[in-house]
């Protein structure tokens, strides 16, 4: 299998020598999971290739697909919830995330799941992602937020 970037895609050379262009990857497992598992697709979502662990890719292939992953995937990470306010269908979360500060609304608790261990993952009205990595390395104020909902 040898990967070659083509513009915003992937093309890949399959070992019967065949090539697929056009390919993007998509982590199946992208929260419990993410360097493994990762499945190659084309425009129309037929599986080209599937990688059980980018780790074992020479650095040059991991690269391109670690490159082409962070274009497509946003899942910021919070750092610091600032406020939750109650809104006529849901609540309003202000934080700050890697990406910055930001507002988004949850409807309900189950917005709010676990992933093991102190992670958490906070679905929102719009169904953007967003990941706390370890509840116990947020400031005490933010966990005295999210105390209610967790």
């Amino acid at each position: 299998m040898k990967l070659i970037a083509t513009g915003s895609h992937l093309s890949l050379i399959d070992a019967e020598g065949v090539r697929h262009d056009n390919l993007r990857p998509v982590r199946l497992f992208p929260l419990t999971e993410p360097r493994h598992w990762v499945s190659l697709v084309d425009e129309t979502g037929r599986e080209a290739a599937c990688i059980e662990d980018l780790d074992t890719l020479a650095a040059d292939q991991r690269a391109l697909i670690e490159a082409a992953l962070a274009r497509r995937e946003f899942v910021p990470v919070v750092r610091r919830i600032t406020a939750i306010k109650r809104a006529t269908d849901g609540h309003d979360w202000h934080v700050e995330t890697d990406r910055g500060p930001t507002v988004f609304r949850i409807e309900t608790d189950e917005s709010i799941q676990s992933l093991g261990g102190t992670r958490l993952v906070i679905i929102d009205k719009a169904g953007t992602r967003y990941l706390i990595p370890d509840v116990a390395a947020l400031d005490r104020e933010s966990r005295r937020k999210l105390e209610r909902y967790y």
